[in-house]
């Protein structure tokens, strides 16, 4: 776990560089998480609140001061936090998802809006095509093992919201 959390701290480093920012706080804060979150939701199907809530209650005045430090509209990334957990939060209402995996999705969407809209589209794209991809691959392989699993077999998605965040934000310009 520690290796994975210094790893991620290098990708937020290597991403703001010098440049004393607000949001490294949230980011290196999200690196310390990141490794328990995937754990967690993969055993035991949930992230928890004691994890995701703190850093959320963070990220956003310091996304908030982060735009503003940059010339970027405060609720830039405030916005994108929220569309991204009310976007997820319409799929927990229709049953595809958890509460949990809404409120890790606004953190996320805070975090990586502060690296600009292609960076969110970015974040989404590649949460839901690794998360459509793994859920293809444990239903052949299960299939495959003569197992009854279908389009209703569920899957941890946090560790693939978190994958789409750090992967949007490396490749983010």
């Amino acid at each position: 776990m520690v290796g994975s959390t210094l790893l991620l701290v290098a990708v937020t480093v290597a991403r703001l560089g010098p440049e004393p920012r607000p949001v490294a706080i949230v980011l290196v804060w999200l690196a310390c998480i990141t490794p328990p979150l995937v754990r967690i939701d993969v055993t035991e199907r949930r992230l928890p609140n004691r994890l995701v809530l703190p850093a959320l209650a963070i990220a956003v005045p310091l996304t908030a001061v982060d735009a503003a430090m940059r010339g970027v509209a405060p609720l830039q990334p405030l916005l994108m936090g929220f569309a991204v957990g009310a976007v997820l939060y319409v799929c927990a209402v229709f049953g595809g998802l958890g509460m949990g995996d809404v409120k890790l999705g606004a953190l996320l969407g805070l975090a990586v809006g502060c690296f600009g809209m292609s960076a969110v589209l970015l974040f989404a794209m590649v949460s839901v095509s690794s998360a459509g991809l793994a859920g293809v691959v444990v239903v052949f392989l299960a299939r495959s093992r003569g197992g009854s699993a279908g389009w209703r077999t569920r899957i941890p998605f946090g560790p693939f919201l978190l994958f789409g965040c750090w992967s949007a934000i490396a490749a983010s310009a």
